[in-house]
């Protein structure tokens, strides 16, 4: 099928491309089909692009490319949603917010963007009992070099 993207213009999405959020994702419930679209020159970022909403998209990371010692144990109930087999089904991202430039921006740790890669099922995870926070630096910025 072909969607038209705000970001992409035309992309040519096929049915195995298209993870289905069965709750949506917090503040977009109603939004269910997403896709991943790579971003050129970018290593470890992609794009959640929804299917059925052009417009919409979030920017996403690979957090352990960036976090190597980033851990979390996924929840049994989140698991069960996801249709977890194999944690190796697993890819995990986190949503990166920008304010005006990209060396600023931050990610999301506490609420991982969690994808089953056989199921095609996707969830945001709310992780609870952590000491993660909402806002962590996605690059580290170095004064008086």
């Amino acid at each position: 099928m072909k969607i038209e993207t705000t970001r992409f213009g035309e992309l040519e999405v096929g049915e195995r491309d298209i993870y289905t959020f069965p709750e949506g994702i917090p503040g977009f419930e109603q939004d269910k089909r997403f896709t991943l679209v790579g971003l050129k020159g970018l290593d470890g970022f992609a794009c959640l692009q929804c299917v059925d909403r052009g417009e919409l998209g979030f920017i996403i990371v690979d957090p352990f490319e960036f976090f190597p010692d980033y851990e979390f144990s996924l929840p049994d109930t989140d698991a069960e949603q996801l249709g977890v087999e194999d944690p190796g089904d697993l890819s995990v991202w986190t949503i990166v917010t920008t304010r005006d430039r990209l060396e600023s921006a931050t990610v999301n740790l506490v609420a991982p963007v969690v994808l089953n890669v056989r199921t095609r099922i996707g969830k945001q995870v709310i992780l609870v009992d952590t000491n993660l926070g909402t806002r962590h630096a996605l690059f580290r910025t170095t004064k008086g070099v």
